[in-house]
């Protein structure tokens, strides 16, 4: 071959060459191009992710206080353990059960349940918990042994926390975890896993403005996912507090109403089962609760950081610990409900101060049956004021009959007593004042005339719950106006701002519909069943105050009779209702007069602070002097 043939073929190799060399450096910086201009903010925001991960600042729940600053509930320091079910190191299933299985004979729980929620969770790419709210003398050897195994990291939360224990339990409500079907509903940031939101109570009622707004920050981490130090680059986004809360309720009254209700004791007997009853009390000019009592109670700080079975069980027992009985008990008003049979009496012209009915012998023929009064050897000839200083049953009944069943019904449905009160609690239950209707649906024909005998004295069919009760009597000793019952003072947000005020506003619902005269006889018979010479309601008095009140005794068929007593004070100027309901305790003269009693003198007279030296302690080392 030429040699200028040969010459020719090398340049052409030599173009070849380098046409390829040139097309793959071409290639190369146009791949270079795309991943470093084109796609280099992705790359970056992965490989940050990698290095960086953000941790969530969990709010503290908003504080909540009685009506003079005292603290009810706040939050205190808790530690959480950890497991990062997706960390690199657990790509193989058989590393992770490993894990698992030491993580479960560290804290003695059951590997295979660990394992079924580290696997879900590794799907997520969201730690799993594996130990919640240590304190940092059980954290400390726990961690110890759990440290060298990867994944392992721990947090600080802040837990609700309930200085005072079971005080005013029913009220404030308690928090728990929010669950997985919430989360797919909720469609709200704030509701992340693992975040305690409020079941009931307070803590439920108020549950958008209590809760806050979680914060974020960035960490960066280690090779096996360890973090090692916050990531400046980012700047941290604080939690925002959730609002504090301002009760009508007074801790000192609340506490006093506890106690006697655990230390009242059926028939006098000493029991060991605990004591089934409620006690309210109310502002009758604002319709501010002053206290809302319900026995048996609970500690809710038990939810605050996980309930045990056991402690589940006991929760749901026979008692019904987390009944409030104030708002979701109804009881038959027994003779407390004979201050509507006056009035509808007054109301009609039936009876008078000085009008008498047939003497009461002990006992009531009407038709085939026979109606006793409480006091076997009968009352004798009575007027309405000796008849309801006595709560005489037999005069009651004439009134009853006299008036009728349906214009007894017709008149106690006026005042409307069953109707929710509207309290700002949840989970109110309606009582039930039954009509002819009702009678008729119910039985397929006329109800007995006797009916209204039963009626007249508070029994039978119709049930009232104590706030009803209380909301009645309050308008009674008021000036006719039915108020709205409230829980709430004021709201103030994590700032310091004043976000709403209601002290001493009137939540006017509506009146009673009755001419103030009525209302001015029916004063004067509730003080007469307390200061009487012959008053029911003897137990309920206070040294040098004028109280007045009604007892009552509701049959209870399921067991002994229900004992009720409602109290006012002082008459001259009513500043405080009370109503008390004990469960299958007999009288209410004897057994529930007493304990409204307690709470009135405290009211009227002072009584011992109910914070102890240990409580007030713990309250000044987390939140300063003035909680």
């Amino acid at each position: 071959m030429p040699l200028s043939e040969k010459v020719g073929q090398q340049r052409v190799r030599i173009l070849c060459l380098s046409l390829l060399v040139i097309a793959l450096l071409l290639l190369l910086a146009g791949r270079l191009f795309y991943l470093q201009i084109m796609q280099g903010h992705t790359y970056a925001e992965q490989a940050l992710k990698n290095m960086v991960r953000p941790e969530r600042i969990p709010a503290q729940r908003g504080r909540i206080y009685d009506r003079e600053g005292r603290l009810l509930a706040g939050s205190r320091v808790g530690f959480n353990l950890n497991l990062e079910a997706g960390h690199p190191a657990y790509r193989d299933q058989r590393r992770l059960r490993g894990a698992v299985e030491e993580v479960a004979a560290i804290l003695g729980r059951d590997a295979d349940v660990l394992e079924q929620r580290a696997l879900r969770y590794r799907r997520m790419f969201e730690p799993l918990l594996i130990a919640r709210d240590m304190q940092i003398s059980a954290l400390a050897p726990f961690f110890e042994r759990l440290y060298p195994i990867q994944g392992i990291t721990r947090s600080s939360i802040p837990v609700r926390w309930y200085p005072n224990g079971d005080l005013a339990a029913h009220v404030l409500g308690h928090v728990g975890v929010i669950e997985e079907e919430e989360l797919e509903k909720a469609g709200d940031l704030r509701f992340r896993r693992g975040v305690f939101l409020g079941r009931s109570g307070i803590e439920f009622q108020y549950e958008t403005m209590l809760h806050g707004t979680d914060g974020e920050t960035s960490v960066e981490v280690d090779a096996v996912g360890r973090t090692t130090d916050l990531f400046s680059d980012l700047p941290p986004k604080p939690a925002k507090p959730g609002s504090d809360l301002y009760l009508t309720l007074d801790a000192r009254l609340q506490r006093v109403a506890e106690d006697a209700l655990r230390k009242a004791q059926p028939h006098g007997e000493e029991g060991s089962a605990p004591v089934r009853g409620s006690l309210v009390a109310l502002d009758p000019w604002t319709g501010e609760v002053l206290v809302c009592a319900s026995s048996p109670g609970f500690d809710p700080n038990d939810f605050a950081h996980g309930l045990t079975p056991a402690q589940w069980k006991a929760l749901n027992d026979e008692t019904h610990p987390l009944l409030n009985r104030v708002i979701q008990a109804a009881y038959p008003p027994g003779s407390t409900f004979k201050v509507v049979t006056a009035l509808a009496g007054l109301d009609e012209g039936i009876v008078s101060g000085e009008m008498a009915f047939e003497p009461c012998r002990g006992e009531y023929r009407f038709g085939r049956r026979v109606y006793g009064c409480w006091k076997e050897e009968g009352h004798g000839r009575l007027e309405l004021r000796g008849a309801f200083e006595q709560s005489c049953d037999v005069y009651f009944y004439q009134v009853g009959r006299a008036m009728g069943l349906e214009r007894l019904l017709r008149f106690a449905g006026s005042l409307n007593l069953d109707a929710l009160t509207g309290i700002d609690l949840p989970e109110e239950r309606e009582g039930l004042i039954p009509t002819m209707d009702w009678y008729r649906r119910r039985l397929g024909t006329e109800p007995p005339a006797g009916n209204a005998l039963n009626i007249s004295i508070g029994q039978g069919e119709i049930l009232l719950t104590p706030i009803q009760l209380a909301s009645l009597f309050a308008a009674i000793v008021s000036d006719g106006v039915v108020r709205h019952p409230h829980m709430t003072l004021r709201a103030v947000g994590y700032d310091g701002t004043l976000i709403w005020d209601h002290a001493g506003q009137q939540n006017v619902v509506g009146d009673l519909g009755v001419p103030d005269s009525h209302l001015v006889v029916l004063r004067d018979l509730l003080e007469a069943a307390v200061q009487g010479r012959r008053g029911t309601g003897w137990r309920a008095r206070v040294p040098g105050v004028c109280v007045g009140g009604k007892t009552g005794t509701s049959q209870n068929p399921h067991g002994e009779d229900h004992a009720l007593f409602v109290g006012v004070a002082p008459m001259e100027n009513p500043q405080i209702v009370a109503v008390a309901v004990i469960e299958e305790s007999g009288h209410g003269g004897s057994v529930a007069a007493p304990v409204v009693q307690a709470v009135l003198e405290a009211f009227l007279l002072g009584g011992p602070e109910m914070l102890s030296e240990k409580v007030a302690a713990e309250c000044h080392r987390i939140y300063g002097p003035g909680h």
